[in-house]
């Protein structure tokens, strides 16, 4: 019973720091209001589809072929 007591103690003790030490905040009223309505109207979510395996695959092959067609040309020339 002593440890929840010096626990209590504690939390107590901290709490009254804490109040003391911090100021209140007086948020803005319009900024209140205008957040409670972006928050009360609903939203359209869009979830994109990911990038599929042969997608990445097809654009690995054109970069490297792209890269070899540029090597061939500046070593022809």
């Amino acid at each position: 019973m002593v440890n929840e007591m010096d626990e209590y103690t504690y939390l107590n003790s901290l709490e009254k720091r804490l109040s003391e030490s911090l100021r209140p905040v007086r948020p803005d009223p319009t900024f209140i209001h205008s957040l409670k309505e972006k928050l009360s109207r609903g939203t359209n979510v869009m979830i994109e589809k990911p990038v599929s395996q042969k997608g990445l695959l097809l654009l690995g092959i054109g970069i490297i072929t792209g890269a070899l067609i540029v090597l061939l040309i500046n070593r022809k020339n």
